[in-house]
């Protein structure tokens, strides 16, 4: 029987339709949106209603992601989660063959419907293949003619799909060419940042920002092991924020335990899926750099965050090793001042001695004693001066060996990166004399803690920070001209933490109004010992 002028135009116009969908398909190099022009062309080249696309996880056994058309926004949300690869949609994965169906609720696999999904009769599948693997499955149903589909249209969709599959392994191959500028580009950020003496405060957040960057999450963090739990050092986007973390059982302490990467589904530090790497110093877990987002982490996400780590590995080491440099200098600039001390003052006082002694024997001429007095007293004013220089020095190499003021200027540094001002630090007393390294060990976490919450809350444009030590105790006071603690509001995780922290030395902590125009004042005070 041969077909008539109207079979051969139907026929024309339907291989046009197929070339429009290649066309179509082949026009972008994004991978999310050849997917959902795959979706697109399938439907409107056989007539569609409704369209997907599921794509397999790594082991191939069920969906991973699900690309779909045809249902608004408010349905979606009624039916609530996507498929993820059970009955009819199961059996394409597993015997990955084109399916068609004039209704497929009557076939034996059909899982059903779930509620406020909208009905379904005819259906076709059909596997998709980049590089010889299948990549996922596109699903077709409810023709809009109320027909079912024809092999002709399984014909179509088979062809589609086999231009689909290059499209899609090209956009993969783009995407993985991004993705590794992402990893050379964060890599390099950091590299640059420690090699330039940039501060560590900052050099972190290029870290976290390089790995939220590269994973394509909502937030990053870099988390620490601490004495009260975990201690977040850096964070950006929709993160836990710096500070003390309460997250107990949280996946990051495997991580930081047992130097184990992980993937997890959901966690209590972003509230989302997660994923987790260790940052390694010489054999030991010193952090561990996270990133999550909405959308579950795949292996190799989880491959390329490790190696990111790997290079944070080297960032740190060559900064531990800058501290130890550091440090030598320290040893020698003492070595020194105790040269210059046996040099000059010792010998200065030896010889003032025998001065004296000489002045002893010449008491019978009074002119002669008095100008040998004299001239001890001026050696004694010129040796008080180089020991008063001697003292300062030896101050100042102090701050390198982390004394309690050293230490805190420190974490002033660190956090005037995320506060509009650096702060006015005023010290008064002798500081590293008085404070003990029990106090010290609580007082520095509470500076951190109390700065922090003014970077988070109080959008301040003056701080002040005011440590007092003398033998009645030591009182810390850090006020800022923000917006203040709204009336009744509860107390945090973090003011909790810096109350038991003063109790548990015997100490208050109060919290109150910085003045009549607003602004918080935290006074944090101990008793001497």
């Amino acid at each position: 029987m041969s077909s008539g002028p109207g079979d051969r135009s139907m026929g024309a116009a339907r291989m046009e339709a197929l070339l429009d969908a290649v066309l179509t398909v082949a026009s972008d190099l994004e991978l999310e949106p050849v997917l959902s022009r795959v979706v697109d062309a399938a439907c409107r080249l056989v007539g569609a209603r409704y369209g997907a696309l599921g794509v397999l996880d790594e082991d191939g056994e069920h969906l991973a992601a699900f690309v779909h058309q045809g249902m608004d926004a408010a349905e979606v949300e009624a039916v609530g989660h996507l498929p993820t690869g059970e009955g009819i949609l199961g059996l394409l994965i597993s015997d990955p063959e084109p399916i068609r169906l004039d209704d497929l609720r009557d076939h034996p696999r059909s899982a059903g419907f779930p509620a406020h999904h909208p009905p379904m009769h005819g259906f076709l599948g059909v596997p998709l293949r980049t590089s010889g693997e299948v990549y996922g499955n596109l699903y077709l149903t409810e023709k809009a003619d109320g027909t079912s589909f024809t092999a002709e249209d399984e014909s179509l969709v088979v062809g589609l799909a086999a231009v689909a599959g290059s499209a899609i392994a090209n956009a993969r191959l783009y995407e993985n060419a991004r993705r590794r500028e992402r990893w050379r580009r964060a890599t390099a950020e950091v590299a640059r940042a420690v090699l330039d003496g940039e501060p560590t405060q900052l050099v972190r957040h290029r870290v976290v920002a390089g790995a939220e960057e590269l994973l394509g999450g909502d937030a990053a963090c870099l988390v620490e092991p601490h004495d009260d739990g975990l201690w977040v050092l850096a964070c950006v986007g929709a993160g836990p924020g710096e500070g003390f973390l309460d997250a107990p059982g949280a996946p990051v302490e495997r991580t930081l335990d047992d130097a184990v990467p992980l993937r997890a589904a959901a966690g209590p530090v972003f509230g989302a899926a997660a994923a987790w790497a260790p940052v390694q110093v010489g054999g030991d877990v010193v952090a561990a750099l996270g990133v999550g987002r909405a959308a579950p982490f795949t292996e190799r996400e989880l491959e390329e965050l490790v190696s990111f780590a790997s290079q944070v590995n080297v960032a740190w080491s060559f900064e531990r090793a800058q501290a130890e440099v550091q440090q030598l200098s320290v040893i020698a600039d003492r070595e020194r001042i105790g040269r210059d001390l046996h040099d000059t003052v010792i010998q200065r006082l030896f010889a003032t001695g025998l001065s004296l002694q000489a002045a002893q024997r010449k008491l019978d001429d009074p002119d002669a004693v008095n100008e040998r007095l004299e001239r001890a007293v001026d050696d004694i004013d010129g040796i008080v001066r180089e020991i008063r220089a001697t003292i300062f020095a030896l101050q100042s190499s102090g701050d390198a060996e982390r004394g309690v003021r050293a230490r805190i200027l420190e974490v002033v540094e660190e956090l005037s990166q995320v506060l509009p001002r650096a702060p006015r630090v005023r010290f008064d007393g002798p500081i590293d004399t008085v404070v003990g390294r029990l106090v010290g060990d609580h007082l520095v976490p509470v500076v951190r803690e109390a700065l922090t919450n003014v970077a988070k809350h109080a959008t301040a444009d003056d701080i002040q920070l005011e440590l007092a030590a003398d033998h009645a105790g030591v009182r810390l006071r850090i006020a800022d001209d923000g917006s203040g603690i709204r009336p009744g509001a509860p107390a945090g995780f973090g003011l909790r933490n810096l109350r038991q922290r003063a109790d548990a030395l015997g100490g208050s902590l109060q919290i109150g109004s910085a003045g009549p125009d607003g602004g918080t004042e935290l006074i944090w005070s101990v008793p001497g010992p």
